[in-house]
């Protein structure tokens, strides 16, 4: 009688046990919830500093002409009236032929 006992006992804590692992809430689900709220604070942080440096690019384009100047120079190749634009173009490199057995003496 006591072994029946003690087998009926083992198999409930088995049983929930197996709850407590691998059912619904389980801690392997808590594992994942817990790696995707990481995953998830990473995302918020990355976008809390771009929003950051396009907060400072808003105000520095409200505060100033120099900005809204500098992003027209470089973005529209903009110029004022009386300036010259240089633009120094390098020459291509010659490519380097292969040696072959044609070319030794």
């Amino acid at each position: 009688m006591l072994r029946w006992v003690i087998l009926v006992l083992l198999l409930l804590l088995v049983a929930l046990q197996y709850r407590l692992w691998f059912g619904e809430g389980g801690m392997r689900q808590v594992w994942q919830l817990e790696r995707d709220v990481a995953e998830q604070q990473e995302e918020n942080r990355r976008l809390a500093e771009r929003n950051a440096l396009l907060a400072t690019e808003v105000e520095d384009l409200k505060a100033g002409q120099e900005a809204v100047e500098e992003r027209a120079r470089v973005e529209l190749g903009m110029t004022k009236p009386g300036e010259i634009y240089y633009q120094v173009v390098e020459p291509p490199r010659p490519e380097t032929a292969p040696a072959t057995d044609q070319q030794r003496p």
